[in-house]
């Protein structure tokens, strides 16, 4: 499957990381929000959000440093699968910054996001949140 552009994406997942809390491993300093509040996502703002989606849909994430004045690197490194994300929808790199995926089959799944910070040593850090997918 080709790599999703986020310009097709309907919902957008933010990972807003504060690097002056975080430590290897950790996920203080850590929160997670999501385009789909009104259809029902939850726990924004934590990193444990809990993402509501309609079979099919397509899921843009993105990693941002909350000081915009830093010069510390962010990158996302990969996603764990989960089956929702069906045969082809598993997210692909976009950019260091940006992945893009599809839910395809309907159901419940923990997910895995692991995200490197670099500013002379290297911090790796990987968040679970949820996907509930329904038709």
């Amino acid at each position: 499957m080709p790599v999703i552009n986020p310009s097709e994406c309907n919902i957008f997942v933010q990972i807003w990381v504060d690097t002056n809390a975080l430590q290897n491993g950790s996920t203080n300093g850590v929160y997670l929000v999501d385009s789909n509040y009104n259809n029902g996502s939850s726990e924004e703002g934590t990193a444990s959000l809990k993402t509501y989606a309609t079979t099919n849909s397509k899921i843009c994430w993105q990693i941002l440093n909350t000081n915009i004045n830093s010069d510390v690197t962010l990158s996302i490194q990969n996603f764990g699968n989960a089956s929702v994300f069906g045969a082809g929808g598993t997210p692909q790199q976009y950019s260091s910054t940006i992945w893009t995926g599809q839910v395809q089959a309907n159901g419940k799944a923990d997910y895995s996001i692991t995200f490197n910070v670099v500013k002379g040593v290297g911090i790796s850090t990987t968040v679970c949140p949820t996907l509930y997918v329904h038709s």
